[in-house]
């Protein structure tokens, strides 16, 4: 597992808002997961293919046609270096369990309609679901 200086920033931005996540398309790359597990985050991954990680719950579950049951409570989705093919599922997920979504690209990939961020180190896209509790508290 790499050294978390280049996520180290998301990391921050996501355990100071968030509680439940859900990682869409975990692969080869744990390494957010298990820096928000670290930081007492609840996480979960997702993927198409079965990747068992000792201490990270993944399930089997395709984003084009999610299993919904598996997301309740989640009030973060995001995706490290997702397909720009999946953005548009993943933001109808999003919708559909008032969650926001984070995107952090591969390169300098433009995600329309969603805000750019930079915290620390990192760049990434974020998509605020307007009726989510965590948007609703960040504006007390």
């Amino acid at each position: 597992m790499e050294k978390c200086r280049r996520i180290e920033g998301l990391v921050d931005f996501i355990a100071g808002r968030f509680k439940n996540t859900v990682e869409i398309g975990i692969g080869h790359f744990p390494d957010l997961a298990f820096a928000l597990l670290d930081r007492g985050i609840n996480v979960f991954a997702t993927d198409i293919l079965p990747f068992p990680y000792s201490g990270l719950k993944v399930v089997v579950d395709d984003i084009t046609c999610p299993d919904l049951s598996f997301y309740k409570g989640t009030d973060l989705i995001y995706s490290m270096r997702p397909p720009p093919e999946l953005l548009s599922y993943m933001a109808r997920l999003a919708k559909t369990i008032s969650a926001d979504l984070i995107i952090k690209p591969l390169t300098s990939e433009y995600a329309e309609g969603y805000r750019l961020i930079r915290n620390g180190n990192t760049t990434f896209f974020i998509w605020k679901n307007l009726y989510s509790l965590s948007f609703l508290l960040s504006q007390e």
